[in-house]
């Protein structure tokens, strides 16, 4: 005769309870781990990494005056005249406008008004002499009283392409008016001719 076995007593409500606890638990952490990979799953690519750089240009300009006065002059009577040149050279790397005017200009008895003025651009010659100078277009014609003092309304003689070693001559004279009055004498004038450039 077979004895029957005592049957399993049911879980108790608290037992039921922590059982679906954790497996919601289980089953949390087993979708935050499925989302995860999933996001580094998606596929990426990126264009090869090209170096840039940046520079700046320059503007420069040099004369060979040496550092001396272009003309230095006394004992001046009307008609008197002289002439001289000089060489600007470009060495900058940008092209620019390059202008002449006159910087610290000062004059006694109005002589600058009958002192005239001439200034002529082009090639050959230099401040060793005008031998070879070869004009190609007049810069200023009129009265030192006149001559610009500023570079925004300096005669415009050169705009430079923005290659180092480019050259350009200018030959000046300045004659003295043979109709001066005897009001200007031991009267002077002063100017310092000045090349400036500027990027354009």
């Amino acid at each position: 005769m077979r004895r029957a076995l005592p049957r399993p007593g049911r879980p108790s409500r608290r037992a039921r309870r922590l059982s679906l606890a954790v497996s919601g638990g289980a089953a949390l952490i087993l979708a935050t781990a499925l989302v995860w990979q999933t996001a580094y799953a998606t596929f990426s690519v990126t264009t090869y990494p090209f170096s840039t750089t940046f520079g700046t240009g320059t503007v420069a300009i040099t004369d060979d005056d040496a550092g001396t006065a272009l003309f230095s002059t006394t004992g001046l009577k009307p008609g008197a005249a002289a002439t001289r040149c000089l060489t600007v050279t470009s060495t900058g790397s940008v092209p620019a406008l390059v202008r002449l005017y006159g910087t610290g200009r000062s004059t006694t008895k109005s002589l600058s008004s009958y002192l005239n003025l001439t200034v002529l651009a082009g090639t050959g010659g230099g401040r060793s002499g005008c031998g070879a100078f070869t004009p190609e277009s007049t810069v200023y014609t009129g009265t030192l009283a006149a001559f610009p003092t500023t570079y925004g309304s300096g005669v415009t003689a050169w705009t430079t392409a923005g290659t180092s070693g480019e050259t350009r001559t200018y030959q000046l004279t300045y004659s003295m008016s043979s109709s001066a009055p005897a009001s200007v004498q031991t009267g002077s004038a002063a100017v310092a001719f000045t090349w400036q450039a500027q990027n354009t």
